[in-house]
């Protein structure tokens, strides 16, 4: 376990503040029954519940399951309930079903979703398995699966081209938006998927239980004998560990099994990131996983969810994993096609959710599909507040950056300046203050730009 380091805080008295000059979000600040007793304003850092909204196949018993158990779970609004209705067997003609709907048919489902969603609608979680990739039964598979065709729309000039080829950049990859809606025009998805209803509300119950934990999980990441499938990714596996595996931040692992020893990891507790290149995983039931672990192994028909030849990532998802990735057509073992460690780790660290960690992280995503609970966000920050002493645990703090503390008897002031604080490193930060008990805080950079 890594010992977490608190920040150096100052304390000093400034000058009242009348307004909000940054984009935030609300924490609730709770007292030693873990009540509301007050808010903490924070720099926004992930999409909100309230954000979201939920695809539902109304001619799918299980999506409609799955999306009901959701709204409850994550408190999702009545009007972000996206009600659709379609064949998910549909066959075309001249093939048999692959799980997947043709260009036309998703076109008028994507109209329909556009057409019904409003602009504070930021993402989409897809409540149905099937289908999960876009097929044309002129040329059968294509370059894109369902999530990446409701996050970007189709292009066409990519949707048939050689699956090898370079694909669509995605222009959110590595950004620090949190509102990829309104910052880039898109709307990031992340499908529920699972072989059964109880599958996929296990996952649910790990995305909830993942919020705001501050896990010390481990990661494991793994360079195995299969070249095709490691070699793309290992060097960002070990500057990863090289950059988190420290005091204060994350317990980081690189094994290198790449001269033919066990291909795997077995029997480890506590997983949080596990990245490796494999066809098959076997021994991934024998670990256990961290509410809102992350893990993926590169492959080619990984996101085949429902195939018989390599190993689906919806078995990552029954192991105990939170979200995962993997393409449905042969990317070729492109590195740019696959989720980045370095980028992935430090957007969730930073508290991101994990549709947008796992988004961010994938220069070439249009062949890939998302599965998991996209709200699952372990880190970002909590607060309590109890006899006076305001106590903040934090992981959204940018290295190099002065954040001031401002507490106030309304949300609109007047905020007094108590405390500044700053890192040099991403890292577990805990601010305490004491001899004051406001109703509301706030957290900002104060050279953010004013709004």
């Amino acid at each position: 376990m890594r010992k977490r380091l608190a920040a150096s805080v100052v304390l000093c008295l400034f000058a009242p503040l009348l307004a909000f000059a940054q984009d935030t979000e609300s924490v609730n600040v709770l007292d030693a029954n873990s009540a509301p007793i007050a808010t903490l304003f924070v720099p926004r850092r992930g999409i909100q519940s309230s954000e979201i909204a939920v695809l539902i196949n109304d001619n799918d018993p299980q999506s409609v399951d799955v999306a009901n158990y959701y709204q409850q779970k994550r408190n999702i609004p009545n009007q972000n309930m996206i009600h659709l209705n379609f064949d998910q067997n549909k066959l075309y003609p001249g093939f048999t079903a692959n799980n997947g709907i043709d260009p036309a048919d998703f076109a008028l489902l994507k109209a329909q979703v556009d057409a019904t969603v409003g602009p504070q609608i930021q993402a989409y979680v897809i409540t149905w398995s099937k289908p999960f990739r876009i097929a044309n039964f002129n040329y059968h598979d294509t370059n894109y699966s369902i999530t990446s065709a409701f996050t970007f729309g189709i292009d066409s000039d990519y949707i048939q081209v050689e699956s090898c080829s370079v694909m669509p950049q995605n222009r959110y990859y590595n950004s620090n938006s949190s509102k990829p809606y309104t910052d880039f025009h898109i709307r990031p998805a992340m499908m529920l998927g699972g072989m059964s209803t109880a599958n996929v509300k296990a996952t649910i119950d790990k995305g909830s239980l993942a919020d705001r934990s501050f896990p010390t999980g481990t990661g494991w990441f793994v360079r195995t004998s299969d070249a095709a499938r490691s070699n793309p990714r290992y060097l960002d596996f070990k500057s990863t560990v090289q950059d988190w595996n420290r005091p204060g931040a994350l317990s980081m692992n690189y094994v290198d099994y790449s001269k033919g020893a066990s291909a795997d990891i077995n029997h480890r507790s506590n997983i949080l990131f596990y990245e490796t290149g494999a066809t098959n995983v076997p021994s991934l039931n024998t670990n256990t996983y961290v509410p809102g672990a992350l893990a993926d192994h590169l492959t080619s028909a990984g996101g085949d969810l429902f195939g018989r030849g390599q190993m689906s990532i919806l078995r990552w998802l029954e192991a105990g994993a939170t979200a995962s990735y993997g393409t449905t057509t042969e990317p070729c073992a492109r590195p740019q096609k696959f989720p980045q460690a370095s980028v992935l780790v430090k957007n969730y660290f930073l508290g991101n959710t994990a549709v947008e960690a796992y988004l961010k992280s994938v220069q070439w995503p249009s062949q890939g599909v998302f599965v998991g609970d996209p709200l699952a966000r372990p880190f970002g920050t909590k607060a309590t507040l109890m006899n006076g002493s305001l106590n903040i645990t934090t992981t959204t703090l940018d290295p190099g950056v002065t954040y001031a503390l401002y507490s106030a008897p309304s949300s609109t002031g007047p905020f007094i300046q108590v405390a500044t604080v700053s890192v040099p490193n991403y890292q577990f930060v805990i601010i305490n203050t004491a001899g004051m008990s406001r109703p509301f805080y706030k957290l900002e950079d104060t050279n953010a730009p004013k709004r």
